[in-house]
């Protein structure tokens, strides 16, 4: 090869830049604010998923606490049953095997206009 050829080649190699230690910590700091972002995401998201799945099961335990009640909700029985003598009739807690979550019930009787209300309400601790 002749030495012109060689000379010019080692000119474009000695032309090349690189990237400077700035441009390096630059681009670095960019993906780690873009990595957090994804981070933050995907836990708010996870969170918000174990509270719509803690409130959906309470409200299928609801459902389990309300159906032995409607049993007591009889003409011929009323005045000797845990509902009318406004009682507490099953407040045992429930907990969930899978995530642990304990699911306690609460009943809030009323009477208004010869209507009896009865209110369930579920309370739960989320992790």
């Amino acid at each position: 090869m002749p030495a012109r050829v060689i000379h010019n080649m080692l000119k474009i190699a000695n032309n090349h830049q690189a990237f400077t230690l700035m441009e390096i910590l630059v681009a670095l700091v960019i993906f780690v604010l873009l990595i957090a972002s994804f981070v933050s995401l995907i836990v708010a998201s996870k969170r918000y998923m174990l509270h719509s799945r803690s409130r959906i099961s309470g409200g299928e335990i609801g459902k389990q606490f309300l159906e032995p009640l409607q049993l007591d909700v009889r003409q011929d029985q009323w005045g000797s049953n845990c509902l009318s003598a406004g009682l507490n009739c099953n407040t045992t807690a429930w907990t969930d095997p899978s995530s642990g979550i304990v699911y306690t019930p609460t009943y809030t009787f009323s009477n208004t206009n010869n209507l009896r209300k009865l209110r369930l309400n579920i309370t739960w601790n989320e992790p």
